[in-house]
């Protein structure tokens, strides 16, 4: 999944991978739990040199989505995670996969994501 570096993001990517809490009846059904999180990631502003203008400071509504996030028991038994949504929080802003045109309009294709597949670079 490429998906944003933000609560929203990572919630989307737990709704695809464990299917929805709200529709919990439904979610063996609808998950995809070979699902993997391509997106960006808080440490990619400094690894794919970023500029400050990509900088979303985080609100207090993703502070605590983000807390809440870090409960999910999919996500609080994974240290990967836990860092990811740590170092998030610690930047105190978020990032949109958007954020990588910044580079290049082709770097997202041709660059970012074959590189996180042939690293095998994901969260899980």
């Amino acid at each position: 999944c490429l998906l944003d570096n933000d609560p929203w993001g990572y919630y989307i990517y737990s709704v695809i991978k464990q299917g929805s809490i709200n529709l919990a009846y439904e979610s063996r059904r609808m998950a995809i739990p070979a699902a993997r999180f391509l997106g960006l990631r808080s440490n990619d502003y400094e690894r794919c040199q970023l500029t400050p203008s990509v900088q979303i400071k985080l609100n207090d509504q993703d502070i605590k989505r983000a807390r809440q996030i870090a409960q999910y028991p999919w996500f609080a038994n994974k240290k990967p995670w836990q860092k990811e949504l740590d170092l998030m929080l610690k930047n105190g802003f978020k990032l949109e996969v958007e954020a990588l045109i910044s580079k290049d309009v082709s770097y997202v294709t041709e660059e970012y994501v074959p590189a996180r597949l042939e690293e095998g670079n994901f969260l899980d």
